[in-house]
């Protein structure tokens, strides 16, 4: 690689060296040096930069993945710790419930005793301590020598065991609470740094230990107790070598070289694997001030590649939290870093050789094949240089390849050709048009017509003899003139514009013309515009039409007289046809005729308007397609009959003389408009006219049987509950004696159904009479609406403990046109409903409306709002429909006829009713009637 650096600079000033323009000026002029500079470029200018880039993003590509690899042996370092940590908890749950354990403890036995069995259970364990203690933590028994009665020390562990939960955590003790554990504690775990004097303060006397502590079993002769074990971490070389090998198998490193793992008590190194050449170095020194914030304060992991023991390592550090969530240690694990470097190297120099072999192969082959294509083109040139001077058989040759370059030269011999034939074809075109041209001056000359090429201005440019003939001119005079000299409806302005309008596809005129001796004659001039060498002309061509239009006058005589007859009986038709045409245009039914194809041929406007159809949709149609239009505007239960089902029963029918063989077939439209239609059919003997289909809009006379057996039905309902209850009363006094208390109590009952019957039917024969009668037994008279509804309120008597309706001001009278009776009867049924509908109490007011705007005329109006039970949107939406009550639950009297009433009234008036309600909140119903 060194040596392409010392040829890349070298390059780099040889460039420097020379001028830009004198590089401009040999890459502008020499395309042999344009291709020796690009076949160059990849080896002095891209393999640098390549190699360049290649070792700084393989670079740090490579370091990312290094650090990728030290976060998931961190990870499993971690995880060996979390391991062991579950397996301490796990022994100390199992060890807890052992039966001889448990015996000595009841039994009381001594602690000489109980030192075996725990010593052994701590070994067979693999735990540095185990303790027998009370709940309050006073010793018992120990694996370690602990006198018994010490206290041992507080820790998340022993606290959770205490409560009876079985736990374990890393805890850090003191040097004096170690040895409430061991005697043997405090010096183990000791770490003096080395080089440092023992009594010089600097080593760690405090103990990282992974602790678990369980509550033995309660029964009622054994004492509270519980029991804590744990491993020291503090210079455990057999678990912190175990943990490398796992993370680190042998082998798994480049180089022969060795992984490190370690563990710290804050930033202290308290235990680190070996190294074959170095061994247990380190001990008791500090990470830098970095890591500590990093993992220790901040709670991140770090990685990083730094030096380490004369080293360079890839390093990752994670924290240890004890059961309280306290960061209190680390753990580290690191491996050599210039193992990698060398391999990564070795490949970057392995990969630069083979590009550069690459590359200048590259080069070889590219200034090669340049040589070839300057070669090719040398020639190409010179035989153009050739052709130039003259030399029109010059030739490039056979190419040196077949390849585009050998493709060029022959297409370049056979442009050559090409041309060479069209140059000879040229000169035999330019002797035919010059043929042409001498044919069409004859053709021009001996025209039969008059044939005149005029300017844009209407001068004469040209024109062939039979036109200076025509007019009487000599045609050196004529050339000198203008159409307005002859022509006797122009003028200079006009023939200007009438020429300019002339397009493309020409235009034809008849005029009068004036000869030079003052006769004149009808000429057609037919006028086109050409275009010649950039300038505009028009052609005229004149031709004498006098003896046509003398024909024509003739022969126009003759049709007057024959349109005279024509006109006649054309007019006896027509007034027989306008008579057919306003019948089926004014009858409000359709018809539909077919031919004697069974195609239709004619549907009236009522029809279509009926069906909502286009004409061009129908004609032409058969009886079957036509079927299939209608049907898909039907609904699914009522379909368009047959056609050909409804002429087999109207033959049928007129053959037996059955009387119902006009009987009419129903069907139902939904678009353009819901509409039930009756559909008969007509045969014809007619040429013409095979069959007519008649349909008649029958969907107010279904409405009004749909509605009278809805309103027989619910009337009968209504009046059913009342009589179903005055006929059981009755039938009860009659068939049972009863108490006079009793019997005044069904009596009243009766009363009061007969009453509501009463009441439903003057309601009934109220809404009926209003119906019949459409207003003409109203009288109308002019009045003021306050006078109205000051006199319906005071003759409104409210239920017993409610307050009269609050009064609007009077204010300016409000003068309206109305049947005062019609509309007292109005108020009093929505004051009505207001307080029945209203009964938790409430304020019920009546208030003066009015409403103008230029968009709806203007209204005036009263509205009364109530605080009741109020009504949905759905309910709001049938109030005025007949026997419809919003309260289900039946506990209010009423007959569901009031608002029909109201809304007929109002209705009858020319007003409109507004009603405006909210569930618990209550309904405002407000009647508007045009002004007076």
């Amino acid at each position: 690689m060194l040596i392409f650096e010392v040829a890349f600079i070298r390059f780099a000033a040889i460039a420097h060296a020379l001028s830009w323009r004198h590089w401009r000026g040999r890459w502008n002029q020499s395309l042999r040096f344009r291709w020796l500079a690009l076949g160059l470029m990849p080896l002095l200018v891209a393999f640098p930069i390549i190699i360049l880039v290649l070792g700084t993003l393989g670079g740090n590509r490579a370091d990312a993945v290094l650090m990728s690899s030290a976060r998931g042996q961190l990870a499993g370092s971690q995880n060996y710790l979390g391991q062991l940590k579950t397996d301490t908890g796990v022994r100390m749950a199992q060890i807890v419930k052992t039966e001889r354990l448990g015996h000595l403890l009841t039994s009381g036995a001594g602690s000489q005793e109980l030192h075996h069995v725990l010593e052994t259970s701590a070994q067979a364990s693999g735990l540095d301590f185990l303790i027998v203690a009370n709940a309050d933590g006073t010793v018992v028994a120990s694996s370690t020598g602990v006198v018994p009665g010490t206290r041992l020390p507080d820790s998340y562990a022993i606290t959770q065991a205490v409560v009876g939960v079985t736990s374990t955590a890393y805890e850090l003790f003191t040097a004096d609470q170690l040895a409430t554990l061991s005697p043997r504690f405090p010096q183990q775990a000791r770490i003096v740094p080395a080089g440092a004097p023992e009594g010089s303060g600097a080593a760690e006397t405090r103990g990282l230990t992974i602790t678990a502590a369980a509550h033995f079993p309660l029964t009622v002769n054994r004492q509270d107790a519980i029991l804590v074990g744990g491993i020291l971490l503090n210079n455990n070389a057999p678990l912190i070598e175990h943990m490398r090998q796992i993370i680190f198998p042998l082998g798994s490193l480049p180089g022969n070289s060795e992984g490190r793992a370690t563990l710290f008590i804050g930033d202290v190194r308290i235990a680190t694997s070996r190294l074959r050449e170095l061994g247990a170095q380190g001990m008791g020194t500090r990470v830098l001030a970095d890591v500590t914030d990093t993992v220790l304060n901040k709670g991140q992991t770090m990685l990083d590649i730094r030096p380490h023991l004369e080293r360079t390592y890839v390093t990752a550090y994670g924290a240890l939290a004890n059961g309280a969530g306290q960061r209190i240690g680390m753990i580290g694990v690191g491996f050599p870093y210039d193992p990698y470097r060398k391999t990564m190297d070795t490949i970057l120099a392995v990969v630069a050789a083979m590009l550069a072999l690459a590359m200048l192969a590259l080069s070889v082959l590219f200034l090669h094949a340049g040589r070839e294509l300057t070669q090719s083109l040398t020639a190409i040139r010179t035989t153009m240089s050739a052709v130039l001077q003259g030399h029109r058989g010059a030739r490039v040759g056979n190419p040196l390849r077949d390849d585009e370059l050998g493709v060029l030269a022959r297409h370049f011999d056979q442009l050559l050709e090409t041309l060479e034939a069209q140059d000879a074809q040229q000169r035999a075109s330019q002797q035919a048009v010059s043929d042409e041209a001498l044919r069409r001056r004859a053709l021009f000359e001996h025209e039969r017509d008059g044939v005149m090429i005029l300017s844009p201005d209407g001068s004469v440019f040209e024109a062939n003899p039979q036109c200076a003939a025509l007019l009487g001119y000599p045609m050196e005079e004529l050339q000198r003139l203008c159409v307005s000299d002859w022509d006797i409806q122009s003028s200079r302005g006009t023939t200007a514009r009438r020429l300019e309008s002339v397009g493309a596809g020409g235009r034809i005129l008849e005029t009068v013309l004036r000869r030079k001796d003052g006769s004149v004659f009808a000429c057609e001039v037919a006028l086109s515009r050409a275009e010649w060498s950039g300038k505009t002309f028009i052609l005229a061509l004149l031709r004498d039409i006098s003896d046509r239009k003398r024909v024509e006058a003739e022969l126009d005589s003759h049709r007057q007289d024959l349109e005279a007859l024509v006109e006649q009986r054309t007019r006896e038709l027509n007034e027989r046809s306008e008579q057919l045409d306003t019948i089926f245009t004014l009858s409000p039914d359709g018809f539909v005729s077919f031919d004697h194809e069974r195609k239709i041929t004619f549907a009236n406007p009522s029809f279509l308007r009926l069906t909502g159809l286009q004409a061009s949709e129908i004609i032409g149609l058969d009886e079957g397609a036509f079927a299939n239009r209608l049907n898909r505007q039907c609904g699914e239960r009522s379909r368009f009959p047959d056609i050909a089902a409804l002429r087999q029963a109207r033959q049928q029918a007129t053959s037996s003389g059955a009387a119902d063989h006009s009987r009419r077939h129903l069907f139902e439209l939904v678009t353009p408009a819901i509409r039930v239609l009756a559909v008969r059919i007509r045969l014809s003997e007619a040429a013409t006219v095979s069959q007519i289909l008649y349909f008649r809009d029958v969907t107010h006379e279904t409405e009004v049987d749909r509605m009278k057996s809805e309103f027989l039905s619910t009337a009968a309902h209504e009046l059913r509950t009342p009589m179903a209850s005055i006929y059981g009363y009755t039938e009860l006094l009659r068939m049972r004696e009863f108490s006079a208390e009793k019997r005044d109590e069904l009596l009243a009952t009766v009363s009061r159904q007969a009453e509501r019957m009463s009441a439903i039917i003057n309601e009934l024969l109220d809404l009926a009479r209003i119906e019949a009668r459409r207003g003409k037994d109203f009288h109308i008279e002019r009045t003021s609406l306050q006078d109205i509804v000051a006199d319906t309120i005071a003759d409104y008597k409210p239920p017993e403990g409610r307050q009269s309706p609050v009064m609007p001001s009077s204010g300016q009278a409000i003068p309206v046109k109305v049947d005062r009776s019609k509309m007292h009867q109005v108020l009093l049924n929505i004051l009505s409903n207001a307080y029945k509908y209203s009964p938790q109490g409430g304020d019920v007011v009546v208030r003066y409306c009015t409403e103008s705007s230029a968009e709806t005329p203007s209204r005036v109006g009263v509205e009364v709002q109530d605080q009741g039970i109020g009504m949905t949107a759905e309910q709001v939406l049938r109030v005025c429909e007949r026997f419809y009550r919003a309260d289900s639950s039946g506990q209010i009297s009423g007959t569901g006829l009031g608002m029909s009433i109201v809304k007929e009234i109002v209705d009858l008036h020319g007003g409109d009713v507004e009603v405006q309600s909210q569930p618990g909140v209550g309904t405002r119903v407000r009647v508007w009637l045009p002004p007076a």
